[in-house]
């Protein structure tokens, strides 16, 4: 066999044309329905993409027995924010505030650790004050009411019936 002789017949196929099927439209379908799907998903986990429309501030309590993060904060009953970290400052409890960009708190506000309902859910509750001068992104609110826990009363009570009992003696 001699290989340098090279051989002409090569038959050349012709491929169909080729147009928009059925397949196509499923392809496309199902990309969209991904998309929507990681869209849901990414909504759904609270994860933000893009310029975020809330403002960080910080606030200092004594005690923030019950308060998780998530929890949300209002200002007249109306939630404009929530918990996002709970961190120890020892020997305070850094609370960060992450509020949404169209409400400012005030030098003078006071945030305090509130109950709601029944099963005793904690939520921070933003009262006004009167200044009108503005924390800044990152700022600290300075005007703080802890969490009043009825454990705490009800056993400096006893220890004080204890007490006046051990002094009558």
């Amino acid at each position: 066999m001699d290989q340098s002789k090279s051989s002409d017949n090569s038959v050349e196929i012709q491929l169909p044309s080729r147009s928009l099927s059925v397949e196509f439209y499923v392809g496309v379908f199902m990309i969209a329905a991904l998309l929507a799907v990681a869209y849901l998903a990414v909504g759904l986990g609270g994860l933000e993409l893009g310029h975020s429309s809330e403002y960080i501030v910080y606030a200092e309590f004594d005690n923030v027995s019950g308060l998780k993060v998530g929890a949300p904060v209002e200002i007249a009953g109306v939630p404009v924010g929530e918990v996002s970290a709970i961190t120890l400052k020892d020997p305070a409890a850094l609370v960060t505030l992450k509020l949404k960009n169209g409400v400012k708190l005030r030098d003078d506000d006071v945030a305090a650790v509130r109950t709601k309902g029944i099963i005793g859910d904690r939520y921070v509750k933003i009262s006004r004050g009167a200044s009108d001068v503005y924390i800044e992104n990152g700022g600290t609110l300075l005007d703080t009411e802890s969490v009043v826990d009825i454990e705490d009363i009800i056993g400096k009570i006893v220890h004080s019936l204890e007490s006046d009992k051990g002094a009558a003696d």
